[in-house]
């Protein structure tokens, strides 16, 4: 059974934090009961006590934000100026991830792309910082041109969130259909209805794991 219980923290900042669809399709998807969200934007400064006792109080932290010139918003960097050394008892051996939004589509972000660089290349600064306090960089999830996306798309990014915010790493295929699997149950229990959705679910799932035995056998011999 998957463990719900991590505790994550989403450090959020935008300009227009309010009027930013991306960034409030991010944060309706994070309203999770295992999951805090701290919208910089609200603060004129930052308390390092307060700042501290929420990194404390995490496992996973997420820093979620637009991209602005290849980098994070003003308020984002302010943030991280302020308690990036002075919490760092607080930070040292957690989870760390990035949700980032772009107007440009991800495809662009390659070699050859429109921007000529990658995610991983604009991100890997913070990637050093976490480094720094041996935290443990997770996947990232990239909502680009939220726009354009068919309600489909939008539902499979909530999915990708939710399971980022809410699975223990390293998100294999196994503990994705268990993390379904318990959500599926969960609206069983409300709406009765969907147990048949559920028993096949479980089904498909016991299918896989003898296909899974069968194969390690068959490499054995």
């Amino acid at each position: 059974m998957i463990n719900l219980m991590i505790k994550t923290l989403v450090v959020a900042s935008h300009p227009d934090f309010h009027n930013s669809l991306s960034q409030r399709f991010f944060s309706e998807s994070a309203k999770l009961s295992n999951v805090t969200i701290h919208f910089l934007d609200d603060f004129s400064d930052f308390s390092l006590a307060d700042e501290q006792a929420l990194l404390q109080n995490c496992d996973r932290l997420v820093l979620q934000f637009p991209l602005y010139w290849y980098s994070v918003p003003a308020k984002m960097k302010a943030w991280i100026d302020t308690v990036w050394e002075n919490c760092a008892p607080a930070l040292v051996g957690k989870e760390i991830s990035f949700a980032v939004s772009t107007g440009v589509a991800a495809k662009e972000f390659q070699l050859g792309g429109r921007e000529n660089t990658t995610f991983n290349e604009i991100l890997h600064p913070l990637v050093l910082m976490a480094k720094k306090h041996q935290m443990t960089v997770l996947p990232i999830v990239v909502l680009d041109q939220l726009m354009y996306k068919t309600e489909k798309e939008k539902r499979a990014f909530v999915i990708a969130y939710q399971q980022l915010l809410s699975m223990p790493a390293p998100f294999t295929f196994d503990q994705k259909q268990q993390w379904f699997a318990e959500k599926l149950a969960h609206l069983v229990s409300k709406k009765p209805q969907l147990a048949p959705l559920l028993s096949l679910l479980q089904e498909n799932h016991e299918t896989l794991n003898e296909l899974e035995d069968a194969l390690a056998e068959l490499e054995v011999l």
